[in-house]
């Protein structure tokens, strides 16, 4: 049997699909994580919330399923994203229950975080409770927070300017129909946007107000967006800054930035909680790279905001459908703002996996290829230093065997870093216009700091400290893509302090 794509310390779905991160908290001494899976194929169908729990970040256990989709208001679509909370020792699960042309927010609520209880009077809040803004065929992934004695609820929306609603169909008659999508001509109403909501209850909800509107740090192409800012997040830093995480879908490409049809953008600002406007000061994309969706953030009782993604992307190819799964989740991240940008690094327990470590003072190359004996492997984090001296771009070759490689360099000359995989492995399809190479834009740099996590099909880049990210999945040879050279093209550059781990 060849052997698997599979990842050895990454998160990944052990049968059939698996998508969005949900309900990310730490509850009764550990980090419960519950994401989005279709347990009978390896492709998107009807959701249930799987969900695994750690002690550390690096090692889950499986824990007994969620949710699953036994209601009539569940059974075309599922139970969606969303979020949970703790409410006086109980978790409180809120998620979306998606239908054609409706969506609706629904609870379950557990005392041991694993058997959950769905609310008998579930849907317990629906669009047409709440505003004529909301348009109802897309208001999802309810994110909760609290403050003091009152609780917020962020959700993806399409926004109707005006209240401006068509009439359709009664509720009972549209839970009835079965398409997973509407008709070919149904056309959605309104704008991608986001929305606050509140309460003191958690079942009783008002509508505080939309997001997004037309600002100086605002380009129209945000809040004029055809598709959802979906599986909003909201935290607020140590540094005191206020950050809105989210995906927006379709936000088109702007350069270098939003290569993938679908991103996740920060957004550092004022989140009024009277009117529900954000006011942004700073936007950004989170990861440069090819996979990275849905992230969701947990405030840790050491004060730390750790950040889990889907490490994957819609409207791709996934190789490991062959192996019956399809379905990874990045490594965890912890979340500073530093300077006013937002900062991530490897989730520090990691260090604790390191094992067998080879150093390296200096390494040079100069127009060629250099391999180090004892550099070499597929389940690594690798470090070093870059100084791109004379050469017009250095880097280093990943998951080498005889036919392939994945390249990650620096171009001097337009002052970016390039995550290549046009030559990976097996070859990933998409509706991108590229699906083989990100960059990410750094300026011109005499020095660039990387450290990378290699896990047997993927790649996750820390550059410069965290300042910026790049994640990808690649599949080559699980057995003989273990190769690793460092290169320069036209000219000398230099790699200093390299250090390799294996991660156990």
């Amino acid at each position: 049997m060849p052997a698997s794509f599979r990842p050895h310390y990454h998160i990944s779905v052990p049968f059939g699909w698996g998508n969005d991160p949900n309900g990310f908290i730490f509850y009764k001494g550990k980090v419960h994580l519950f994401y989005q899976n279709f347990p009978h194929k390896p492709e998107w169908g009807p959701m249930h919330w799987s969900h695994v729990a750690t002690e550390d970040f690096v090692h889950w256990e499986q824990r007994p399923e969620a949710l699953y989709p036994d209601k009539p208001y569940e059974l075309v679509c599922g139970c969606c994203s969303g979020s949970t909370i703790e409410k006086d020792g109980r978790l409180y699960l809120l998620y979306t229950a998606a239908q054609p042309m409706m969506q609706r927010q629904c609870i379950a609520v557990s005392d041991d975080g694993d058997h959950f209880e769905k609310d008998p009077g579930n849907p317990i809040l629906t669009a047409e409770m709440l505003s004529t803004e909301i348009y109802e065929e897309d208001f999802r992934d309810p994110r909760v927070i609290r403050r003091g004695d009152t609780y917020y609820m962020l959700t993806g929306i399409r926004y109707l300017e005006g209240g401006i609603r068509k009439e359709h169909a009664p509720a009972d008659q549209r839970e009835t129909t079965n398409p997973l999508q509407p008709a070919p001509e149904h056309k959605k109403e309104g704008w991608g946007n986001l929305c606050l909501l509140k309460s003191t209850d958690l079942y009783n909800w008002s509508y505080v107000g939309h997001l997004l509107y037309n600002q100086s740090e605002l380009d129209q192409d945000f809040y004029r967006l055809d598709g959802v800012y979906e599986c909003p997040d909201y935290f607020v830093a140590d540094s005191g800054d206020e950050v809105l995480i989210s995906s927006p879908q379709n936000l088109p490409r702007s350069g270098d930035l939003y290569q993938n049809i679908h991103s996740v953008l920060y957004m550092i600002g004022h989140l009024d909680f009277d009117t529900g406007r954000f006011e942004v000061k700073k936007v950004e994309e989170v990861d440069s790279g090819f996979d990275f969706y849905a992230a969701q953030t947990v405030k840790m009782p050491d004060g730390r905001v750790i950040m889990t993604a889907w490490k994957e992307m819609w409207d791709r190819s996934f190789p490991t459908r062959a192996e019956e799964w399809a379905g990874t989740y990045i490594l965890p991240r912890e979340l500073t703002v530093e300077d006013g940008q937002l900062i991530q690094r490897p989730v520090r327990e990691i260090v604790r996996c390191r094992r067998d470590p080879v150093r390296v003072p200096q390494l040079e190359a100069d127009g060629n290829e250099v391999s180090v004996p004892g550099i070499s492997g597929n389940v690594i984090e690798l470090k070093f230093t870059l100084k791109p001296g004379r050469s017009k771009r250095a880097g280093v070759k990943l998951f080498c065997d005889q036919d392939h490689e994945t390249l990650l360099y620096y171009d001097r000359e337009e002052g970016l870093i390039a995550f290549d995989r046009k030559n990976s492995g097996e070859k990933i399809t998409g509706n991108d216009e590229d699906v083989d190479r990100r960059v990410c834009a750094i300026g011109k740099k005499e020095s660039i700091e990387f450290d990378l996590f290699l896990d047997v099909s993927s790649l996750e880049a820390f550059i410069d400290g965290g300042r910026h990210t790049m994640t990808g999945n690649v599949y080559p040879d699980p057995e003989k893509a273990t190769g690793i050279k460092f290169f320069a093209v036209g000219g000398e550059a230099s790699f200093e302090g390299l250090e390799k781990y294996d991660i156990e």
